[in-house]
């Protein structure tokens, strides 16, 4: 076994798995990045989730880490979904702040 296991309930545990998964940031950066209304910023979140989720399935399934306990996924989902919205909503703010400015000197 590579990666720690998550327990049955621990709490920092599933935090740390949601807010850490790296497949959830990248997902939610790009999706926030190329959002053009802020409403899309709770999709990119819930699909940002999504892969973080099966990234982590998979992870699971090639034997890498071991999940024990029940609803230790679901609390991994909620953290990464709430993470994500914040990633992709600064992604988003910070491309407007990138072409407001530019549209500016132009």
């Amino acid at each position: 076994m590579i990666i720690a296991a998550i327990q049955p309930f621990d709490p920092m545990g599933i935090v740390l798995a949601g807010i850490l998964n790296p497949v959830v940031i990248a997902v939610a950066a790009w999706l926030g990045w190329h959002a053009d209304q802020w409403q899309k910023v709770l999709v990119a979140g819930f699909a940002a989730a999504f892969a973080g989720n099966l990234a982590l399935w998979l992870v699971t399934k090639a034997g890498l880490m071991t999940v024990r306990g029940d609803g230790g996924v679901a609390g991994v989902f909620v953290v990464s979904f709430l993470f994500a919205m914040v990633v992709a909503a600064v992604a988003l703010a910070i491309r407007r702040q990138v072409f407001d400015k530019s549209a500016d000197r132009d």
